[in-house]
């Protein structure tokens, strides 16, 4: 069996203030392997922005990383200094954020930051990173690249400013790419063409990309295998067929079930998960869904389930201990 190229294990993180700690990812384990693309889906709140900024390191304000290991070919970046990772990040893991227009500083100009980061991280000479940085809007499918490097971001549409951010963070070739919700604030057709994009970078470069987002529908189109986050826990992992034909977990399938069917379209009632998340500033016992599990059980309020896995398909759930007499209808 091939190493992974990168391993979570046990991940935990808190942020700290005046009340005390909050716990906000609660115990996450993972795999990516080489040239394999996973995405990471659930609510707001769920914890899959969180953990993909505990992996580089990028962690706001008073969050920090309290327990588990980041095992990146072989070293563990939990132990790493910030000038450590500052020669990772870029140049062997890259991150693309939702919003390009935040993750473009407006006083340089596109072409300008993109060489930047050439230079900062493969010490080319000014002219050899420019000729990159120009090729690699090139690649990522901007007109006119020479004149657009001089541009400014709000020169730049909303599509084409997340074209260069993808092409800023493909510049130094990583091997792992992180993008958090990268078409959410595009429309459907943009957002068709950001993932198309990304899928032949992807193949172009042999890179393996984590994918957010909370839209399951990007998601059976790009990824091969599935995390399914509520409450700081992954309450499912599977390939894309078993999240979407074989899901075991309340709320996979709540999910699933508030999505629209193909063909369906304004004749089937969308049924809504009931209740809200949970409250991460607060100890939570038991499974985080409880609250709201339509097969809540008293155990599960109790205490937290441990996983059941069949053929690299895991769930969180004690409902599964039932075996048959659950058929999730």
């Amino acid at each position: 069996m091939k190493e992974p190229l990168l391993s979570l294990k046990d991940l935990k993180v808190s942020f700290f203030n005046n009340s005390g700690e909050i716990k906000v990812i609660r115990g996450v384990s993972f795999e990516v392997g080489k040239g394999e693309v996973i995405g990471i889906v659930g609510e707001s709140g769920s914890g899959k922005s969180i953990t993909s900024m505990s992996i580089i390191k990028l962690l706001k304000g008073t969050g920090k990383i309290t327990n588990g290991e980041i095992i990146y070919k072989g070293e563990n970046l939990a132990d790493k200094t910030e000038k450590e990772m500052m020669k990772i990040r870029g140049n062997d893991i890259a991150m693309i954020f939702q919003d390009p227009m935040t993750s473009l500083n407006p006083v340089f100009t596109v072409g300008h930051q993109i060489s930047d980061v050439i230079r900062r991280h493969q010490r080319l000479g000014k002219n050899e990173a420019k000729n990159k940085a120009i090729e690699m809007l090139r690649i990522v499918g901007i007109p006119s690249p020479e004149e657009r490097y001089n541009n400014y971001p709000h020169e730049f549409s909303g599509g084409m400013r997340q074209r260069a951010i993808i092409a800023m963070a493909l510049s130094c070739e990583p091997e792992l790419l992180i993008a958090d919700e990268p078409t959410t604030a595009l429309d459907v057709t943009i957002q068709a063409q950001i993932l198309k994009l990304l899928m032949e970078l992807k193949e172009k470069m042999s890179a393996s990309i984590i994918l957010i987002t909370h839209d399951l529908g990007v998601v059976a189109n790009t990824c091969s295998k599935v995390i399914v986050m509520y409450g700081g826990l992954i309450m499912e992992e599977g390939t894309v067929d078993d999240i979407f034909y074989n899901p075991m977990h309340p709320y996979t399938k709540g999910l699933l079930q508030s999505l629209p069917k193909k063909g369906t379209e304004g004749k089937q009632r969308l049924i809504p998960i009931k209740g809200n998340p949970p409250d991460l500033s607060k100890t939570i016992e038991g499974c985080p869904f409880s609250g709201r599990c339509p097969y809540v059980m008293n155990i599960c309020k109790k205490q937290q389930p441990k996983y059941y896995e069949k053929n690299n398909h895991r769930a969180m759930c004690w409902i599964l201990d039932k075996g048959d007499e659950y058929n999730g209808k």
